[in-house]
């Protein structure tokens, strides 16, 4: 028979085979408490419509931020949902209520290139997403702030 001592350490040695094999069978990182912006390469005059943020709450949802307008002024609005993780592919869809209207969006974010692929009523498009380094809401308002600059500066070229 064992004794105690023995089966301590036999049962320690399983317990960290067991957490490596885990460590190798899972192969990629978790994108928990990770945060991105995504944005179009091009830049265009209403730039804001195609800008989102992304942040990785939980193992099974992750908040959007989404660039609305409202009287001239853009307000950020964030929804939480569930997405499917894949090796190479982290999948989502969202559905926005603003005001009346309803937005169905689908994501598909590539886990190496950190390219966005989005699709929302039959337009896709491809964003280039930017780790997050600071507090996530914070960046989305500062981003938010940017580019009202430029909305703000549209407006006021606009003739009557």
């Amino acid at each position: 028979m064992l004794n105690s001592v023995m089966k301590l350490s036999l049962v320690k040695y399983l317990f960290v085979f067991l957490l490596l094999i885990l460590i190798f069978i899972e192969g990629q990182t978790s994108p928990v408490g990770k945060n991105l912006y995504c944005f179009m390469d091009n830049t265009t005059n209403e730039n804001y419509l195609k800008f989102r943020g992304i942040s990785f709450e939980t193992g099974k949802s992750v908040r959007v931020a989404s660039l609305k307008v409202k009287n001239n002024q853009l307000k950020v609005i964030s929804k939480l949902t569930p997405y499917k993780l894949k090796k190479t592919m982290i999948n989502f869809k969202i559905k926005f209520i603003w005001y009346g209207n309803i937005f169905f969006e689908d994501f598909r974010l590539d886990r190496n290139t950190l390219k966005l692929f989005h699709s929302k009523n039959k337009d896709i498009s491809e964003l280039s997403c930017k780790i997050v380094k600071g507090d996530f809401m914070s960046e989305m308002n500062k981003k938010r702030d940017e580019l009202q600059k430029i909305l703000d500066k549209n407006l006021n070229n606009k003739k009557i």
